[in-house]
């Protein structure tokens, strides 16, 4: 035997024990059809109860005022919202693995309003623009119906994107006025209104059993306008007399929640 034909032979012993070794360390490759990689689908179905928490932070989408015809240059220089906690309890069906809806009613606690105006009024505030300030808080509910689409489950979470639409009950608490013009003080009684709401959701959901899921998500809830009464002022003459704020209302909202299957094995994949 040549001794080409030796040394073709000990590197092809060689490559065959290396790999042999490379087997023993290395872990086998993921399979494509692992779970996680490809996700998992289950046949989910049935009717659910749900019940939420969470807080939510009031945005203006817009702000006007009556004042804005008798006073020349008014604005609203700054609008500051609080934040409220919101309770909901709700009830739904699951279809399959992809689709939900449900019917939820919901609850937002007290969230404060302090904004401040400007405007020109000649001599009332020497050669400044006279400078009002307001507060007052709102309070709101909800009743939402709600679709949902869900694509399998990931890493045990199962991630959803979510529309609602519906009605909000929105209460403004009595509007104060503290004026820098001589119009003075002011007061406006609370009011209530309703107008269509809608809802745009995100987020995930997990299993603790095969009946009860733990969700957790964002969402943005258009609340429609909110209206305060006619301002009552301390120089009845004055400007101030009658003013209304009208207010567009939208909640950025962070929420957990838990949804419990009232059949055994409702989200048993």
């Amino acid at each position: 035997m040549s001794k080409a034909a030796i040394c073709v032979g000990l590197v092809a012993l060689l490559a065959v024990g290396a790999q042999a070794q490379a087997a023993d360390i290395l872990p086998p490759a993921p399979s494509l059809d692992s779970p996680a990689l490809r996700g998992r689908f289950g046949s989910e179905s049935g009717a659910y109860l749900r019940a939420d928490s969470g807080f939510g932070q009031l945005r203006a989408r817009s702000a006007a005022s009556t004042f804005t015809s008798p006073l020349p240059g008014f604005a609203f220089e700054r609008i500051q919202l609080g934040h409220a906690p919101m309770l909901g309890l709700g009830a739904g069906y699951q279809f399959n693995e992809f689709v939900r809806a449900d019917v939820t009613g919901e609850y937002r606690g007290s969230a404060s309003y302090n904004t401040r105006a400007s405007y020109m009024a000649a001599g009332n505030c020497g050669a400044s623009r006279c400078d009002d300030a307001y507060r007052s808080a709102f309070r709101s509910a909800a009743l939402m119906g709600n679709l949902y689409g869900q694509i399998g489950s990931w890493f045990d979470v199962t991630p959803f994107v979510g529309l609602g639409l519906g009605l909000a009950r929105t209460s403004v608490a009595p509007l104060s006025l503290a004026a820098s013009d001589d119009h003075g003080a002011g007061q406006a009684p609370g009011a209530t209104q309703i107008r269509p709401a809608f809802a745009l959701m995100a987020g995930g959901a997990w299993d603790l059993s095969s009946t009860v899921k733990i969700e957790a998500g964002y969402r943005y809830l258009s609340l429609g306008s909110a209206r305060s009464g006619a301002m009552a002022c301390a120089t009845t003459a004055g400007p101030c007399a009658g003013q209304v704020q009208k207010i567009s209302l939208a909640s950025h909202e962070l929420r957990i929640g838990l949804r419990y299957g009232l059949a055994s094995g409702t989200f048993l994949p």
